[in-house]
């Protein structure tokens, strides 16, 4: 298992330095077994014409969080690219940072299907998501 954690935390620190994640300021804190956590580092730039944060910032929050819930079901050469993402917005954040919560939920052969919540600082949960994932091959 020892082996398994390294791995995890090698796959978070290479997906949180990714040109998208550092640019929107967002980084994978944990991958385990069927769940993920990330965060998000809130700024004015984060922020829609009505001064609160736009959904689209949490969307992608809750997306990638969803998707690397997913790490421990691939196989070393497998990826997955969201084809469907559902959010539902509950309330504006309050804070300067979301924290993600996923989960893995279930796999065939070429799908996957992913969950994850969204809270502020203060633990109140801001938006919660579903995904489907497909499954492609990749020469890694």
């Amino acid at each position: 298992m020892p082996e398994k954690r390294e791995e995890f935390k090698r796959v978070a620190e290479a997906l949180s330095a990714s040109p998208f994640y550092r640019h929107i300021r967002m980084r994978i804190t944990k991958i385990e077994e069927r769940s993920s956590e990330m965060w998000l580092e809130l700024g004015e730039e984060h922020k829609n014409i009505w001064g609160t944060i736009h959904g689209g910032a949490i969307a992608s929050l809750l997306d990638s969080t969803c998707g690397s819930s997913l790490y421990s079901s691939l196989e070393q050469n497998e990826g997955a690219i969201t084809i469907d993402l559902r959010v539902n917005f509950f309330a504006p954040p309050q804070g300067s940072r979301i924290i993600g919560k996923g989960s893995f939920i279930y796999r065939t052969k070429r799908l996957a299907w992913s969950q994850a919540e969204a809270y502020d600082e203060k633990g109140n949960l801001i938006a919660r998501a579903q995904a489907i994932h497909r499954i492609v091959k990749r020469n890694w």
